[in-house]
């Protein structure tokens, strides 16, 4: 059994978090939802019996009282309407001693299942809950129990106990038909939140996950690139050591290697310290007005003698006027690494042009070189950190593939592109594109 990474462990507990929290959530809203719904139905039976009890105590006229298992019709002129509409209720009436003594009213059918109420005082004001079995089928019933004063007009109720009884049978029926189908959905809720869970945890994973990997590479990346200089300005050091008594002219080769890997070492870590910088946002962009076209001269213009040293030609066009807003700062480190590569990877006799034209409302620079430019599968990666199109050629140019991943970042701070094509017939062409 392998062992789950890293990755695979944050990934679990994402999901199991997000899972439980779902779960949660939906297991809340379906109590929420119930305890509302079973509120408003026993509120609705509580209004009932208030209104019945407002009646009786007034002497005011009652509805028509139907079997319990048939439905009345609501007084139309009650000014306080219990249920706002049809409701099962019954109307007990009993002497001080117990006995029920309307029993005529009440008809056959429900006094045989009411004759077993039991006149209880302790109850009396007090809404309670009763189960009534006759033949095996057992009713439910809300029950409110009242004094009725001896002032009372009506000689039924005067001076007797008048226990209100609503059948709640439909009631708890409607209750627990809700339960279940509540039930049901959570369950189904609750088989969608594992996808879901599962599904969102995988891709809040993945941009995590994209930048682990970025930073494991990039530490090793970086660590393989100094191990490199580090060990041949160690090597060259123990060389002169065995040397003590020669004279630096003696040993100028050893000496000017050093000092070229150290120089390469500065760049290293002054890219690297540059990409740090961009990734915790310190770096911030200084834009001014800049008069592009002297502006541009200037940077271009010691390239031509360096390309002169190397045997190589070099080209500028210029073709633009006016002002635009940009960090001149960081766009000349874009337009210094992209000659760089352009200068170093152009053989003897090959050509370096630069153009500069305005597109509509952007500046837009092109670099071309007459290299061995750069295939069509590796177009997407040649910007991403240390990623190098030929090895053992950037081991030879003194390469670490941090530039263009630099030249990246400055472009997509000015929100402008940076892409490369091909130079026919042969060779690459970067170009960049800044919004003025």
């Amino acid at each position: 059994m392998k062992p789950k990474t890293p990755e695979k462990r944050q990934q679990r507990q994402l999901f199991w978090k997000e899972l439980v929290t779902f779960a949660l959530l939906f297991a809340a809203l379906g109590l929420v939802v119930y305890f509302l719904f079973a509120k408003s139905v026993y509120r609705d039976i509580n209004e009932g019996f208030e209104g019945q009890k407002i009646r009786i105590l007034q002497n005011a006229p009652q509805p028509q009282i139907n079997h319990l298992t048939g439905r009345a019709a609501q007084d139309a002129k009650n000014k306080n309407p219990s249920r706002g509409g049809p409701f099962r209720t019954n109307i007990v009436v009993f002497n001080k001693k117990g006995k029920v003594v309307n029993d005529a009213m009440l008809g056959e059918d429900n006094f045989n299942l009411l004759k077993k109420t039991k006149l209880v005082k302790s109850h009396l004001n007090r809404i309670t809950e009763t189960t009534l079995t006759v033949d095996g089928v057992t009713s439910h019933f809300k029950t409110l129990l009242i004094k009725v004063p001896a002032t009372n007009p009506n000689p039924m109720y005067s001076g007797r106990y008048v226990l209100i009884m609503e059948n709640v049978d439909a009631d708890l029926l409607a209750l627990s038909s809700f339960r279940r189908a509540l039930i049901t959905t959570l369950i189904i809720f609750w088989a969608l939140a594992i996808a879901i869970a599962y599904l969102l945890s995988k891709s809040s994973m993945k941009p995590i996950i994209n930048s682990w990997r970025k930073q494991r590479d990039f530490s090793a990346n970086a660590a393989h690139e100094l191990r490199t200089p580090l060990t041949v300005i160690q090597n060259q050091l123990e060389y002169l050591l065995t040397k003590p008594k020669a004279r630096v002219m003696d040993e100028i080769d050893e000496v000017s290697t050093a000092l070229d890997e150290v120089r390469h070492m500065q760049t290293l870590t002054n890219r690297l310290l540059m990409l740090a910088r961009s990734d915790s946002n310190v770096i911030q962009l200084n834009k001014t007005d800049v008069d592009l076209a002297p502006w541009l001269t200037n940077i271009l213009k010691p390239y031509s003698d360096i390309a002169m040293s190397q045997h190589k030609s070099f080209q500028s066009t210029i073709d633009l006027k006016g002002h635009g807003t940009l960090d001149p700062d960081l766009i000349h480190q874009v337009l210094t690494i992209l000659l760089d590569n352009a200068i170093k990877y152009t053989p003897e006799h090959g050509t370096v042009s630069v153009k500069a034209t305005k597109v509509r409302d952007n500046l837009q620079l092109e670099v071309a070189d007459t290299g061995a430019g750069v295939p069509d599968d590796e177009k997407g990666k040649i910007f991403d950190r240390f990623y190098r199109t030929d090895k053992s050629r950037n081991s030879k140019t003194g390469g670490n593939g941090l530039g263009l991943a630099i030249a990246q970042w400055i472009v997509s701070q000015h929100h402008g592109k940076i892409l490369v094509r091909d130079h026919h017939p042969h060779g690459a062409v970067f170009v960049v594109s800044l919004p003025l």
